[in-house]
């Protein structure tokens, strides 16, 4: 999803017309899920980790921090992208500039969870642990993760598959 969103601000930042449409799918879809289906599901573990091995919590860090300054990040970002939907007066450099750095902090922060969060959850958590986290469902389904997201992203999920061939 963020390589699709990569792919359409390039071509902004090079003057060409991007997939407005695409654009919003991703932004909508990072601001309406992962708080949902994802971000709960990492506390979980976090607080897990926190009780089995609080070293190995403490060197991931204020996970719940870092989530909410993906956050602000990403309404930065939305915020740019809805100026220049609506014709508003904004840079085109002022709004790359807010979205690489919405993408740059969102894959640092997914390279430190598989760098160090999960292997330490995977270290330190038990199949109790496991089967803890795993009680606890989702009140949504991701819908770029099988079905059952309605045909709302079905143009982002086109758009990621066709990238991934």
């Amino acid at each position: 999803m963020l390589a699709a969103l990569e792919r359409q601000v390039r071509a902004f930042a090079r003057g060409e017309h991007p997939d407005y449409d695409l654009m919003q799918l991703a932004v909508e879809y990072c601001l309406d899920f992962p708080d949902l289906c994802h971000h709960p599901k990492e506390d979980r573990i976090f607080s897990r980790l926190g009780l089995r091995d609080a070293n190995a919590a403490g060197e991931v860090g204020d996970l719940r921090a870092a989530h909410v300054k993906l956050n602000e990040s990403l309404l930065s970002f939305a915020t740019a992208l809805r100026a220049v939907i609506e014709d508003q007066e904004i840079s085109r450099a002022a709004f790359v500039h807010r979205a690489e750095a919405f993408l740059a902090l969102q894959r640092q922060h997914m390279a430190m969870e598989e760098a160090s969060f999960f292997p330490a959850a995977e270290k330190a958590l038990d199949a109790k642990d496991w089967q803890a986290v795993a009680a606890m469902p989702s009140p949504v389904t991701d819908p770029l993760k099988g079905k059952g997201g309605g045909e709302r992203f079905d143009a982002l999920q086109r758009d990621i598959l066709a990238w991934e061939k």
